[in-house]
């Protein structure tokens, strides 16, 4: 059509299968939801609060939140609605049309995806065989870019990299280095020591994964206070409303149900590791985060991914040509996961016979 942009007609749409199943494991999600007695507490804070009005354009509650839970100075934090919009409002704030943008491959599909609505010249780096990242072609890409982008963890590997390689990056660029800790509360490592030492980096965070609140959409940025007000100021106002603000400002306050729901997440992990590691052909790549990449040999991830689909058990399969043999597997509870355990060794099981 003639009125929209060609960068728009070539993108593909970002979508994730979401029928169908009986166990979904493939958004990355918590399996837990908010315990109830805490729904109820924002419930009643909503229901006492002026619905007529415009919420704090700011989310100034829910910043002295963060900063809270952070430890981190409020002039340096940027709340919003979601980690994808505190990543658009950073490639606006910070780039123009035809400005380099670096990201490694595979990785966090958000990024090529707003690097084509932008007109951005994106430079993908890919990881090496074992998934691992190439710190020094990073760099070498780096050099003449406005951004420089890392998942850390990575997703859909669940790889990551030191703090000294973070540093190294940081150190060696003449741009603005993005680190995106979307599953720091799983990992348990942040580069957050590094913000008083370096003016380029900024760290994203999301209340997605750990806490449980993807369907509320809520994330924030930690950065020093120039950059946080420059993508403060590119954002949409208002883009948190009174609920998002007020639900985050109450579990981030009370938050210690997050550690209970970590453990038990982190340790059903290390049982789906185990256990497909010791099916002959898969193997699993060690993850830092709630899902597991897992690589097939006896069938293609094509196959295996339509096979489980068909019998109600939802994994991500990435098509591209690095990934085409793997899906990653989201954790869930003890009973997701043994009946996706259950039925991969099934489907296993009836191709080879």
């Amino acid at each position: 059509m003639k009125y929209i942009r060609k960068s728009i007609q070539e993108l593909k749409e970002y979508s994730v299968p979401q029928d169908k199943y009986k166990v979904k494991l493939n958004q990355n999600e918590s399996p837990y939801d908010v315990p109830e007695d805490l729904k109820e507490e924002i419930i009643k804070r909503m229901m006492n609060t002026d619905w007529n009005r415009y919420p704090s354009r700011t989310a100034i509650p829910l910043v002295e939140a963060i900063s809270e839970y952070t430890n981190f100075p409020k002039e340096g934090i940027v709340a919003a609605n979601a980690s994808n919009e505190i990543i658009q409002g950073i490639f606006q704030a910070i780039c123009d049309s035809g400005d380099k943008l670096v990201a490694i491959s595979p990785g966090f599909a958000i990024y090529p995806y707003l690097s084509q609505i932008m007109d951005l010249n994106l430079a993908e780096v890919p990881l090496l065989e074992d998934f691992s990242f190439d710190v020094a072609a990073i760099i070498k890409e780096g050099k003449d870019a406005k951004l420089v982008v890392l998942a850390l963890p990575n997703n859909p590997t669940g790889t990551t990299i030191s703090n000294e390689q973070i540093e190294e990056i940081a150190q060696n660029i003449n741009g603005i280095l993005v680190v995106d800790e979307a599953y720091y509360e799983f990992s348990k490592k942040t580069a957050i020591s590094l913000l008083d030492k370096y003016d380029n980096i900024i760290i994203i965070r999301t209340l997605s994964k750990a806490f449980g609140l993807a369907g509320l959409r809520l994330g924030y940025l930690l950065t020093n206070a120039e950059i946080a007000s420059a993508v403060q100021k590119a954002k949409l106002p208002f883009s948190v409303g009174i609920f998002g603000q007020i639900a985050g400002e109450i579990l981030l306050k009370k938050n210690e149900y997050i550690k209970n729901i970590v453990k038990k997440i982190l340790d059903e992990k290390e049982k789906v590791f185990a256990e497909l590691k010791g099916i002959p052909t898969t193997e699993p790549v060690p993850s830092f985060t709630n899902f597991i990449l897992f690589k097939t040999q006896s069938i293609s991830g094509k196959e295996l991914f339509e096979e489980m689909y068909r019998r109600g058990v939802l994994l991500r399969f990435f098509n591209t040509p690095r990934l085409k043999d793997t899906l990653r597997v989201t954790i869930g509870k003890p009973e997701g996961n043994e009946i996706f355990l259950k039925t991969l060794k099934e489907v296993l099981q009836d191709e080879k016979s």
